[in-house]
Order: C-alpha cells, then sequence, then structure tokens
C-alpha cells in the first residue's frame, strides 16, 4: 500500500486535471439519469388514448408554464434541505403540466430536450476522459521518471543480481498496467458508480418493492466475482514474471547473436526459446479465460434480473388501478438494465485491479529498494587530489561471506604510476571499483588526502577519477557527445579537440564524414578496437581528472592498435595519478610502482628490476 499511495502522490501533483475530471463525470451522469426520465412522458403523457383538457398550446406556453413551476418549487424550498414530499409535490406539479399540453408540442418538446441532453452528457464523457488521459499520461511520466531515478542510483551489486530485461519490464510494462490499473480504473470506477447510484436511485424512486427484488440476487453475484478475481491476480503473477524471464531471455541472446552463430546454436537457442514462450503463453491463456468469464457472468446475471422483473413488474401494470404505468414500468426497466453496463464495467475494473496488484508489487520492489552506497549526511566536497591514496586493512566481500579483498594495505602518493597485476581472480579489478565506490568495502577504510571515501560526496569522488575499462563502451551519440560524457561540466570543443589529440584519437576523427559530428553506431560497430579504446581514453581525460585508471586498456587489442593505445596512454598519463591494471610487461616497464596481486591480497611491492 506504501508504494499506492507514492503513486497517488505523484498523481495529485496534477489535482487540477483530477478536479476537472470529478466535474466532467457527475455532469455526465446527471445528464445519463436525466435522459432516461425522458420515457415517462413520452408514454404516458403522449402516446395516450385518454381526453385531456388541453391548456398549453405552444412552445413559449409550456416553457413559460415550466419556470412558474421551477421558480415556485426554489422559492418554497431550500436546495439542499430536500425531501420525498417536496420532490414528488414537483413530480405532480409536472404531471399536471403535460397533461394539460398538446401532444404534439409536447412531442416536439421531449424530441428537441432529449437530442439536447444527449449532446451535453457525450461533451461531458468526452471532457472526462480527455481529462482522464492527461492526468494517467502525467502520472505515468512521473512514476518512470521516478523508477529510472532509483535505477540509476543503485550500486553496482544490484546489477550484479538482476537482470536487464525484467528491469525493462517493469520500467515499461508494469508501469503502464499500473497506470491503466490504478489510475484509469480508480476513475472508471467511480464514474460508474455514480452512473449504478443514479440509475439504482432512479429505480428506487419508481418502486421500491422491484428494486428490492433486483438487490436479492447481488450477494451470488458478488461472491462470483470475488472468484474470478483472486484466480485472476494469481495468474497474472505468474504471467508477468514469466513475461521478466522471456524478456530477459531475448535480451540476452541478440546481445550475444555473434557467439550463437559462431557455434551454430541457432537451433538449440530457439528450443530454449520455445520452452519459455510456451510457458508464458500457458500462464496468459489462464489469466485471460478467467477474464473472458466476467461477460458470461454478467449476461446471465442480467438475464434472470430480466426475466423476474418483466414477470412481476409487467403483472403490475396490468393489474388495475395498481398505480404503476406503462410510463413507470418502462423507465424503471431502463434504469435497472442502464445499470448492468456499469456493473460490468466495475467487475471488470475489480478483475484488473485485482492483475495490476501484481506489477504494483514489483514496481514496489524497485521504489522501496535503498542503495548500498549511501551518501554521507554531511558530505566533505572536494575537487582536487593533493597527497595519497591509503588502503587501510581494505577488506571486501560481494556476498558478504567470501571474502575477495583480505586486508590491503597500499598507499599510492600523487604523480605515482601504480600498476596492479596478478592472476585473474586476485582481486585488480574490485580494488579499483572500491576506489569509487561502485561498491563499499566490507571493513578497514580508504583514505584520500586523509578523508575516507565515505564522507567524501559521492559524485565529487567519482570526478576525481578518469576510467578506461577493458571493453570499450560508447553509445550511439556523435563523437564529441562521447568524448564530453567524462566531465559533469560543459565542455568547449577547443577541450575537447585537445583531449581527442592527448588520447590519439584526432587522427582518425578527422578522416570521420562529419569528423567530431560524425554518430557512433550501435557497439560502435564503425570503429575498430583501438579507435574506440583511444576514445575511451579521450573521455577519460576531458574533465581533466588528477587521477586515471587503466583496467587492461590494451588486453584485447592486436600489436598494433595496442601500440597505438599505449602511446595515447602515456600521452594522458603526463603529470597526473595513475593506477593500471595489465598483464602485458609493455603497460609495466614504466610504473613507478608494481603491486602483486594473489587471491585477494598483496604479494610483492616494488619496481620491475626489484620484482
Amino acid at each position: 500500500m506504501d508504494t499506492l499511495k507514492k503513486i497517488y502522490r505523484i498523481a495529485l501533483r496534477y489535482w487540477q486535471f483530477f478536479v476537472a475530471s470529478i466535474v466532467s463525470m457527475v455532469l455526465y451522469t446527471a445528464f445519463s439519469g436525466i435522459s432516461i426520465t425522458m420515457i415517462v412522458p413520452i408514454l404516458d403523457y403522449v402516446f395516450v388514448d385518454i381526453p385531456k383538457t388541453v391548456q398549453y398550446h405552444t412552445t413559449g406556453e409550456f416553457l413559460s408554464a415550466t419556470g412558474n413551476i421551477l421558480s415556485k418549487f426554489f422559492a418554497e424550498h431550500n436546495l439542499f434541505h430536500l425531501n420525498k414530499e417536496a420532490l414528488s409535490s414537483l413530480g405532480t406539479s409536472f404531471k399536471e403540466l403535460c397533461m394539460q399540453s398538446d401532444s404534439m408540442m409536447l412531442l416536439w418538446v421531449i424530441s428537441i430536450s432529449f437530442v439536447l441532453i444527449l449532446f451535453l452528457k457525450n461533451v461531458f464523457f468526452f471532457l472526462n476522459r480527455a481529462f482522464s488521459l492527461k492526468l494517467r499520461g502525467l502520472t505515468v511520466y512521473g512514476i518512470r521518471n521516478m523508477l529510472f531515478h532509483k535505477y540509476l542510483f543503485q550500486s553496482m551489486a544490484f546489477y550484479n543480481e538482476n537482470k536487464t530485461g525484467d528491469s525493462l519490464v517493469r520500467m515499461i510494462s508494469d508501469i503502464q498496467i499500473v497506470s491503466d490499473k490504478f489510475i484509469g480504473s480508480l476513475l472508471l470506477i467511480l464514474r460508474d458508480l455514480m452512473l449504478v447510484v443514479m440509475y439504482a436511485f432512479i429505480a428506487l424512486a419508481i418502486n421500491p418493492r422491484l428494486f428490492l427484488i433486483v438487490l436479492i440476487v447481488m450477494p451470488g453475484f458478488a461472491w462470483l466475482v470475488g472468484f474470478v478475481g483472486k484466480k485472476l491476480k494469481k495468474y497474472a503473477k505468474k504471467q508477468q514474471g514469466q513475461y521478466s524471464v522471456m524478456f530477459s531471455f531475448m535480451e540476452e541472446i541478440l546481445s550475444n547473436m555473434k557467439i550463437v552463430k559462431a557455434f551454430s546454436r541457432e537451433d538449440y537457442e530457439m528450443e530454449r526459446f520455445n520452452k519459455v514462450n510456451l510457458k508464458y503463453n500457458g500462464f496468459w491463456l489462464k489469466s485471460n479465460l478467467y477474464t473472458t468469464l466476467n461477460v458470461p457472468i454478467s449476461e446471465i446475471f442480467s438475464a434472470l434480473i430480466g426475466a423476474t422483473l418483466l414477470i412481476i413488474g409487467g403483472g403490475l401494470v396490468l393489474k388495475v388501478n395498481s398505480g404503476f404505468t406503462l410510463g413507470n414500468f418502462m423507465t424503471f426497466l431502463f434504469a435497472i438494465f442502464s445499470t448492468m453496463h456499469p456493473l460490468k464495467e466495475l467487475t471488470k475494473s475489480y478483475s484488473e485491479i485485482k492483475k495490476g496488484f501484481v506489477s504494483l508489487e514489483r514496481i514496489g520492489e524497485i521504489i522501496n529498494q535503498k542503495s548500498e552506497i549511501e551518501e554521507d549526511p554531511n558530505p566533505i566536497h572536494v575537487n582536487d587530489f593533493h597527497e595519497s591514496i591509503v588502503f587501510e586493512d581494505t577488506t571486501f566481500s560481494y556476498n558478504g561471506k567470501d571474502a575477495v579483498l583480505k586486508g590491503i594495505n597500499l598507499t599510492i602518493n600523487k604523480g605515482e604510476k601504480v600498476a596492479l597485476v596478478g592472476n585473474s581472480g586476485s582481486g585488480k579489478t574490485t580494488l579499483v571499483n572500491l576506489l569509487a565506490r561502485l561498491y563499499d568495502i566490507t571493513s578497514g577504510d580508504i583514505k584520500i588526502d586523509g578523508t575516507s571515501i565515505r564522507r567524501i560526496a559521492i559524485s565529487d569522488l567519482r570526478q576525481l577519477y578518469g576510467f578506461v575499462t577493458q571493453e570499450s563502451i560508447l553509445f550511439n551519440a556523435s563523437v564529441i557527445e562521447n568524448i564530453s560524457y567524462g566531465s559533469l561540466h560543459q565542455l568547449p570543443d577547443k577541450t575537447i579537440i585537445e583531449a581527442a589529440r592527448i588520447a590519439y584519437a584526432d587522427e582518425f576523427i578527422e578522416k570521420l564524414p562529419e569528423k567530431y559530428n560524425s554518430l557512433i553506431s550501435p557497439k560502435a560497430s564503425n570503429l575498430s578496437g583501438g579507435q574506440k579504446q583511444r576514445l575511451c581514453i579521450a573521455r577519460a581525460i576531458a574533465g581533466n581528472p588528477p587521477i586515471l585508471i587503466f583496467d587492461e586498456a590494451t588486453s584485447a587489442l592486436d600489436t598494433e592498435s595496442e601500440q597505438k593505445v599505449q602511446q595515447a596512454i602515456e600521452n594522458a598519463t603526463a603529470n597526473r595519478t595513475v593506477v593500471m591494471i595489465a598483464h602485458r610487461l609493455s603497460t609495466i616497464f614504466s610504473a613507478d610502482k608494481i603491486v602483486v596481486m594473489d587471491q585477494g591480497q598483496i604479494v610483492g611491492i616494488g619496481r620491475h628490476e626489484e620484482l
């Protein structure tokens, strides 16, 4: 329910559309009720074969008499304290007016009034829908922003445990479902409730006994609706969960299609997908079968009510001196059967809301998810690096049990080039990830210029570093946008061009069709491995960070590309503090300090010649 409250708080930011929707809804309901009461005068005062004394022959005379009746009524009664007797006297006055009016003239008045009422009814129906859609659209916009913000500020540990496909389903499908069920359906429920109350009030006013008969059938109908609703929620939950599994499966296979084709695994993956898809289809079918039950349940209920009313109500009309006229009976039938559609919609909305709770729970899991990386309540702001980075007995575990780093003690002085070497899995990448608080240490501390990194504002801390990873990750944007991504500030073009020159990337950028404005393809498929890595280096130094971190930046390159990237690294690292993770000797030779790691511990520190 906390999640629902948060969603409604977002919706209430746009309260003006909610109010406008309610006002137009009330007016639509009022005109809907008035429209069916027009049956009474047509059947009882126009198409009747009884003699009557005509006093009002023209429309003007009829409207003048109507005005006099209303003026007298409001003069004698308070609008906010009306009772049954007052309304009965008003009804009697209009009956007398109709009985004294020319039938043809009355038919014209009723027909024109009916068209006008239907026109106004539909105008307010359109306005109600328009305001409701506006409210829903803005609410989806707000929820999606809130959810994306939550995703952006989660720790890397969160992304290690959660599939991208599932996150996409929550961001797109689940949010849309919640909007439809808890904003759209809520407004529809209010509208349908108003209509049911309006029509029920008309039926009750015409004949309370007949109305009581209708109510006797309601408990059985309500039980059936509740039973179907429980089944719907059960299978909707399974359907949405399997939908995430299927989405994640497709995202993973399509993202790694090169490997699938390289090993001729198309048939194998097709077989796996078929199983996932078949399971989803089973849940989808059961969910929709229970949804379909709403129609026959409502139809049977309507038929039962209709048959009962025809026998009892028809008998009252045929009974002499019962006081229950054909006009009363037809209006009563119209009122009761007019409740059928909104009642169907109410049962449908109830079912949809039951299904919506599944998506609500899934969204709530993310909205209420707290990041493991928390900002200090009173953070220290830094904008430069002056002395040293110190690891003090630093220990880290991904799962809280098995330590990946064990009691690391290491000092990196300003201006030093430090190389981290060791077997795969020795903890090198984990060590540099802790520097930027992509993960938080389990025990011990990491200090920059004597200040614990947990005390430093996260944004300030990360601006001290320029990262170049083994995988060259670039965005589907222009070259200049990719390079400027390395700084939170707006960079002038000359700074970006200078970063490209230092990274030795200007030589190929100048050959691109639109140079710095050239668009990089998805996954940077229009660039070579070396070109991509040099752009990543340019991005890393664009914001002029005092510390550069290279995580095996040349390990995936051929010899020629490595030489160019190595030259770019030498240019970029001049007069900076550098931490390099490397396997190749060419990267290690120039290091001031080599740190040898094994099984999460430092087993040696020194220069290349010493080690």
